[in-house]
C-alpha cells in the first residue's frame, strides 16, 4: 500500500466521524480545501462517491459507510498497535484530545498547563470544551474529564478531585432590591438564570438538600445562557441569582462581588473524573498526563 493511501484513509475516518470538513480539518492539523482535495483524490482513485455533499451537510454514501464498517477497524488496529509499541518502550510524544467541561477547564486543568509543558515538551494537548456528554470513541478523544455521575460505565474512571458542593449566589446589590431567600421555594419569587445543558437541550434543575433528600427545582428568570462564564457576568450585574460548584464561585466569594444564599441547603455530588476506553496498554501520552494532574490536583487550593 502507498504511504498517500493510509493518509487518505485516516482522512476518510475523520471526516466520516465528524460529518465536517471543517471539523475534520481542525483535528488533522490541516486546512479544510487541503482535506477536501484529499477525499476527492480517494474518491477517484476507488471510483466510488463516498460522501453526498451539499450546502449544508455531508453524509456518508451506502458504499462510504461500507467502506468504513471495513477501514475503521483496521485502522484502530494499526493506531493501537503503533501506541502499544511506544507504550512499551515508554515513549513520549503525540497529541492527547481532551473533552472535559468548561469548570473542570478552567479551574482544574488550565492552571497546570505551563508546567505540564515545561515537564513533558514532547507531548501536546488538544482541549475540547463541552458541557454535554461526549462518545470520546466515535469522536476520536483519548480522555475526557467529568462528573463522576455523568461518566459511562463501561469506561474506565480515575478519580481527580474530591465532591463538590453546589452554591447559590447573588450580587449584594440584587438582594438589596429584592430580598435574600431563606429556603429553597422562596426562589418562585425571584429572578434566576438558567443553564440550557447541551446534552439534552433541557434547563438545568437546581439542586438543593431538604434534610437527607436530594431535591430539584424549576426556576424562572429573565436570562438562559448555555456557557456558564455568561451566567456569572450577569449575575455579578445584578440580573438574578445564579447556582454553581463552590471552587468555581470561590474567587467572586472572595472579592465580594457576590453573596451565597441557601448555604445551609447545598447539596454534594460527586468530583470529577478521567474516564477512557479499556485497552490493553495505556498510550503512553495518557498515562503521563494522568500521573501529572493525579500528583498535582491534590495539592491545588480551591
Amino acid at each position: 500500500m502507498k504511504p498517500e493511501i493510509l493518509a487518505s484513509l485516516t482522512a476518510f475516518e475523520q471526516v466520516a466521524a465528524s460529518r465536517s470538513l471543517t471539523q475534520g480539518a481542525h483535528a488533522l492539523g490541516v486546512t479544510p480545501a487541503a482535506l477536501s482535495q484529499t477525499i476527492k483524490k480517494l474518491e477517484t482513485r476507488l471510483g466510488v462517491r463516498l460522501f453526498e455533499r451539499t450546502t449544508r451537510s455531508l453524509n456518508l454514501t451506502e458504499a462510504g459507510r461500507a467502506y468504513l464498517e471495513r477501514v475503521a477497524p483496521a485502522l484502530a488496529s494499526l493506531k493501537g498497535a503503533t501506541e502499544d509499541l511506544q507504550s512499551s518502550a515508554g515513549v513520549e510524544g503525540g497529541t492527547l484530545r481532551v473533552t472535559l467541561g468548561y469548570s473542570a477547564g478552567r479551574f482544574l486543568i488550565e492552571p497546570l498547563l505551563a508546567g505540564f509543558f515545561a515537564a513533558h515538551p514532547h507531548i501536546g494537548l488538544e482541549l475540547a470544551y463541552d458541557d454535554g456528554l461526549v462518545d470520546i470513541v466515535r469522536e476520536g478523544f483519548d480522555l475526557g474529564i467529568r462528573i463522576g455521575e455523568a461518566v459511562e460505565r463501561d469506561m474506565i474512571a480515575l478519580r481527580l478531585t474530591p465532591e463538590f458542593r453546589l452554591r447559590c449566589a447573588a450580587s449584594p446589590a440584587y438582594l438589596r432590591a429584592h430580598g435574600t431567600p431563606r429556603r429553597p421555594q422562596d426562589l418562585a419569587r425571584h429572578r434566576c438564570i438558567n443553564y440550557r445543558m447541551r446534552s439534552s437541550g433541557a434547563l438545568y434543575k437546581w439542586e438543593f438538600m431538604d434534610g437527607e433528600a436530594l431535591t430539584e427545582l424549576a426556576v424562572r428568570g429573565p436570562l438562559v445562557v448555555n456557557h456558564w462564564e455568561a451566567g456569572l457576568n450577569a449575575a455579578i450585574a445584578g440580573v438574578g441569582l445564579i447556582i454553581g460548584w463552590a471552587e468555581s464561585l470561590a474567587p467572586v466569594f472572595r472579592s465580594g462581588e457576590l453573596v451565597e444564599v441557601l448555604a445551609d441547603c447545598s447539596a454534594a455530588f460527586p468530583g470529577f473524573y478521567a474516564y477512557y476506553p479499556q485497552r490493553a496498554h495505556l498510550p503512553v501520552k495518557t498515562r503521563v498526563f494522568l500521573d501529572f494532574l493525579t500528583a498535582r490536583l491534590p495539592t491545588m487550593a480551591p
